[in-house]
């Protein structure tokens, strides 16, 4: 799953790199991504940047949709057990200088996961479901824009995730409501 995320969103990256001619990057425009995040849960997607006339105080914004596979671990005495699924983030990026898309920002997501456990343990069989919804998470980051098209896109924050009750074997006292992120993008600019 993850090898064929990654895949596409390297063709896409490649087929929309040799589209580029021209672009200005102080104007509207969109960004494709390759999304890696660091954090409870990993995750690695896609991710879409649509740069757009809302203006928070004169200062450049962009709307945000990042689609991710997820993996998670699970940890309780003897059980040790890898989990996948997906997260849906919908999020607001306002740049801090004036009248470019690009430098220092910080952003915010509405954001949902699920994640599912089964595998087969030393006691046994687990399975089991654990999702969270996010609506106070926020990050910094610097995009930096190399070229015509191409971006770099580190970033750090924290999500507050609300958990919906774990489904199964998924006892939701095993993980943090609280936690840190890290990620980078890399995507190019039409």
């Amino acid at each position: 799953m993850k090898n064929c995320i990654l895949t596409m969103t390297l063709l896409l990256s490649i087929t929309v790199g040799f589209a580029q001619d021209g672009v200005n990057n102080n104007r509207e425009g969109i960004t494709i991504s390759g999304n890696l995040s660091a954090s409870e849960p990993g995750m690695l997607g896609v991710s879409m940047e649509w740069e757009n006339a809302f203006m928070n105080h004169k200062r450049n914004g962009s709307s945000l949709i990042n689609i991710s596979a997820t993996g998670l671990k699970y940890k309780d005495g003897p059980i040790n057990v890898d989990g996948t699924g997906f997260a849906i983030e919908l999020g607001r990026r306002t740049y801090f200088k004036k009248g470019t898309y690009s430098g220092f920002y910080s952003q915010s997501f509405l954001t949902y996961s699920s994640t599912s456990f089964n595998e087969n343990t030393p006691i046994g069989k687990f399975d089991g479901k654990y999702s969270y919804w996010s609506l106070i998470n926020g990050d910094l980051g610097y995009k930096i824009n190399i070229g015509k098209s191409f971006s770099i896109d580190p970033s750090i924050g924290f999500n507050w995730k609300w958990e919906v009750k774990g489904k199964g074997d998924v006892d939701n006292k095993q993980f943090d409501n609280f936690v840190f992120r890290a990620g980078i993008k890399a995507g190019y600019r039409f």
